[in-house]
């Protein structure tokens, strides 16, 4: 029986010929792994899902990272069907995870009490969780991973209907890390995310943006502006986050961010009053959340539907994280993981997890435990945690 990845090996390979591995549950550091060893166990999916990500995602996604997303600098060109395959792929790789099954089985819960999806679920006798949730991942590999695809299996389920709707939601934005040593970290879940700032994991973390859109949608009368901002509303209701992050090489990661701050950015180049991003975010860089360019061979009447045509342009300018920034989207990866954090060496992460120790010191309390970590580094560093 085989290894599975799931974490891709097309993506631990753009982190280095070797990888270091930190378990978070034995304190244990293991370095010069090879990406083959990493984040794999033997028999993770069965043989037909493992051939299907292959065939069906991970051979067109990797051709498309090697030949334009990393190799393009300040600016990267997609075309629509682009666009869809790394959406698809972000999608994938959000169900493929370590943590995913179980994840599946509160997801498959709560949409019995409260189905959002305009069908019902086919029933399959004796399914367990595991399989429910082959399904669902196969689902999305028979498709190109859009809400209308979806909707037309005939072995849709509600996590793979709902998810679609949530990432085709999202715009596209591209971070790089800074020119110095700093470099991403990546973990055993894949991809991280940050919610509105305040949010104390009680209380529900999209609240201000929420309210702003309610807002808006209560004063309005129009019912072409109203129908806009009731679907906004339910996007941001469903993408809870500020935008969720998925590393794909050790200098440069694909951000989802959410719908609403596309739409915050065009009210504000209006002149008209938004919410300020230090409200929203630790990280209020007006340049991170800007939105690509379009530029479309068809005349576009928004009113009626855009008009799509296969040689569609969009274009992203790709940010460049400041040090502070990066450190901190690596302490949001480091407070979501399983078991393994990765990184291309300790000296490349390293004032990483220092800042993810500062920013959980008193009157903080860590997600996870790196007290370990800390020692291994104050030993190799000679104590010197000023990075």
């Amino acid at each position: 029986m085989s290894n599975s990845h799931y974490v891709p090996r097309l993506i631990l390979r753009k982190f280095g010929d070797k990888l270091s591995l930190y378990n978070v549950k034995t304190g244990e550091l293991k370095e010069n792994i090879p990406p083959e060893h990493a984040y794999a166990i033997q028999g993770f999916y069965d043989n037909e899902t493992e051939k299907k990500l292959n065939l069906k995602i991970e051979s067109q996604f990797g051709g498309l990272l090697a030949n334009l997303i990393l190799r393009r600098e300040n600016e990267i060109s997609l075309s629509r069907a682009n666009v869809l395959l790394i959406k698809k792929f972000l999608l994938v790789s959000m169900l493929r995870s370590i943590q995913a099954e179980d994840w599946m089985q509160n997801e498959k819960l709560f949409y019995r009490i409260c189905p959002p999806a305009p069908f019902e679920e086919k029933q399959f006798e004796g399914e367990s969780p595991n399989e429910y949730w082959l399904r669902t991942i196969n689902v999305i590999l028979d498709t190109d991973g859009t809400p209308q695809q979806v909707l037309n299996h005939p072995d849709k389920t509600y996590p793979a209907y709902r998810w679609a709707c949530i990432v085709n939601s999202a715009y596209l934005s591209f971070w790089d890390a800074p020119s110095n040593r700093d470099e991403f970290v990546i973990t055993d879940i894949g991809m991280t995310s940050e919610n509105e700032k305040g949010w104390d994991g009680f209380r529900v973390h999209n609240r201000k943006k929420l309210d702003y859109i309610a807002k808006l949608l209560e004063s309005t009368k129009d019912k072409s502006e109203r129908e806009n901002l009731s679907n906004l509303l339910y996007a941001v209701t469903s993408f809870s986050e500020n935008f969720q992050m998925f590393p794909i090489s050790s200098k440069r990661m694909i951000v989802l961010i959410s719908p609403f701050f596309k739409f915050r950015y065009f009210r504000k180049s209006l002149g008209v009053p938004v919410p300020n991003l230090s409200d929203l975010t630790v990280i209020p860089n007006e340049k991170l959340f800007e939105p690509n360019r379009n530029h479309y061979v068809l005349p576009q009447m928004p009113n009626r539907g855009y008009q799509h045509h296969e040689e569609d342009k969009y274009i992203y300018d790709v940010k460049v994280l400041t040090t502070d920034e990066i450190r901190y989207c690596n302490a949001l990866f480091m407070d979501r993981i399983d078991t393994h954090l990765g990184f291309s060496s300790l000296n490349h992460a390293v004032g990483s997890i220092v800042k993810y120790k500062k920013l959980n010191d008193p009157p903080y309390v860590p997600r996870v435990d790196y007290t370990k970590l800390y020692q291994i580094i104050e030993k190799r560093y000679l104590g010197n945690l000023n990075i």
